[in-house]
């Protein structure tokens, strides 16, 4: 099983289980979480969604033993949307590599508990490829033009100082603490009133994301363009 589910105290914990891969991302592991984050929406007794990754990484980006195609961008837009749109707060806990799509699937979360040791990077452009997951939209929204730009162009890599430093996390732990610390966080955030956290997010989503889903549309064209599915 590629993707563990627990639900314990209104938080619901799906964690990428493929630690010998790095939890990177396949079609079938895109799509199984995409069913599991629309069937979270729905269930009132999820009031916390909690990203995890097994093992060494968090996720390592796309497997890139796992063919490209066009249903993998559109499955990466898709999740993007719903969990940005999620009526429950979605906490990402990450540690070791957060590459690629994975860096791209904690900026979709709203809050990050990051383990000291964890590095982030965004190699696309290096490697011939486009971003996904509205990054274009949210990462220059969390540390600016210049930053974002570099990030993107050069496929920089942060230590997790660094992304706590430019705002693209929001707490950085010791690693040995990241379970813990992110499953305490997201129980104190499903202690309090799920109405009022879906008012929160989604005024401020409005505010600082416009047409979010428009955004995802235009990257899933960029994709189109230069033929990388």
């Amino acid at each position: 099983m590629h993707l563990i589910q627990t639900l314990d105290a209104g938080v619901l914990e799906l964690r990428l289980n493929r630690p010998e891969r790095l939890n990177a991302l396949t079609l079938a592991l895109a799509r199984d979480l995409l069913a599991a984050v629309q069937a979270a929406v729905a269930d009132p007794a999820v009031r916390v969604i909690l990203l995890s990754g097994e093992g060494r990484a968090f996720c390592a980006g796309k497997d890139r033993d796992d063919p490209p195609t066009p249903a993998f961008v559109d499955t990466l837009q898709a999740l993007a949307s719903l969990l940005v749109r999620a009526p429950q707060p979605v906490v990402t806990a990450v540690q070791g590599w957060v590459v690629g799509a994975g860096f791209e699937l904690m900026l979709n979360g709203d809050l990050t508990v990051a383990a000291r040791g964890a590095r982030f990077v965004l190699p696309e452009v290096q490697v011939g490829l486009f971003g996904t997951g509205g990054v274009a939209a949210l990462l220059p929204r969390l540390v600016g033009l210049q930053k974002a730009k570099g990030l993107l162009m050069l496929g920089q890599e942060l230590g997790a100082a660094d992304a706590e430093r430019w705002g693209l996390v929001w707490q950085v732990v010791d690693d040995v603490a990241l379970v813990d610390e992110a499953r305490q966080f997201a129980l104190r955030l499903a202690g309090s009133s799920p109405a009022l956290l879906a008012e929160v997010k989604q005024l401020v989503h409005r505010e600082h994301l416009g047409d979010f889903d428009a955004a995802l549309a235009r990257e899933a064209q960029v994709h189109q363009r230069l033929g990388e599915a």
